[in-house]
């Protein structure tokens, strides 16, 4: 069983590296994201504004139609106002004339107004092209970068993957499976020791039952398929667990000295009990 625990060591450091470098492509585009979010917001801008300067074009046109139409209407009712005879005719085009005027007037000032704001639209829409195209140009500055660098790390992923399978290649799937996912949720630190009957990983007090098992495991000779039935989990942490000799370990054989036999049996009764339970707390959830 140590070379299955060495090789397990192994793979949890390569599993390590591999679980980084993932989560490193996928920050990568991160940077880009937040350019192209912004691009698509000077976009919708640029847009509005857009339509916006449509529609004061076509205001602007009906403006003009307008003022000429009342210019040609006052200089109608002028014309005609040398052949007028009667005063009640000259009141009415009189009356007609001064409309018209108005109307000029109003609709003049109008228009100028109208074509200050249009050339305000416009002059928003120029900024706004500039804008957009210097975003569009980092934006598709940072896609280069980004695939360069997607392309870099997923090169060195791809070498991390098959140093995995290397190692991982007599090892039962479902074992390693559950290996992989203790490494991601136990921060690359996925079998540990024991020293004396305390768990390394989550420094928990392990039934005296349980460690002399994991001792007898790291101590006896395997070989062939890597089984999950094989490997010893912490039932606190769901650690893989080996045991190393280590200053405690006088104290763990006097458990095992004890003059009064029945304690001792008592004791194994119990671990027994708890370890064929299998309420080992969150492996299942791994």
């Amino acid at each position: 069983m140590k070379e299955i625990y060495n090789t397990l060591s192994k793979l949890q450091v390569v599993l390590a590296k591999m679980f980084k470098v993932e989560d490193e492509i996928k920050e990568i585009p991160m940077a880009l994201a937040d350019k192209e979010a912004v691009l698509q917001k000077t976009k919708i801008t640029y847009l509005e504004l857009h339509e916006k300067s449509e529609k004061v074009k076509e205001e602007l046109k009906t403006l003009r139609i307008r003022l000429d139409e009342a210019g040609v209407k006052r200089e109608t009712c002028e014309k005609m106002m040398e052949t007028i005879t009667q005063a009640r005719e000259f009141e009415t085009l009189q009356k007609e004339i001064e409309e018209a005027k108005n109307a000029e007037q109003t609709l003049r000032k109008g228009l100028i107004a109208k074509e200050k704001f249009y050339d305000e639209l416009n002059a928003k829409l120029s900024i706004q092209e500039e804008i957009m195209a210097q975003q569009t140009e980092e934006v598709e500055e940072e896609t280069k970068v980004k695939d360069q660098l997607v392309a870099e790390k997923q090169a060195v992923l791809d070498q991390i993957i098959a140093e995995k399978d290397e190692l991982a290649k007599d090892f039962d799937q479902n074992l390693l499976f559950k290996f992989e996912r203790i490494i991601r949720n136990k921060g690359g630190l996925g079998i540990v020791p024991i020293h004396g009957i305390v768990c390394e990983g989550c420094h928990m007090t392990l039934p005296a039952q349980f460690v002399n098992d994991v001792r007898r495991s790291t101590t006896m000779e395997s070989e062939g398929i890597r089984e999950e039935d094989d490997i010893h989990f912490c039932p606190y942490c769901s650690r893989v667990l080996y045991y190393e000799e280590s200053a405690e370990d006088q104290h763990f054989d006097n458990l095992f000295t004890a003059e009064d036999e029945d304690e001792i049996e008592d004791e194994n009764a119990e671990n027994d009990d708890f370890i064929s339970s299998g309420d080992f707390g969150d492996l299942d959830s791994i």
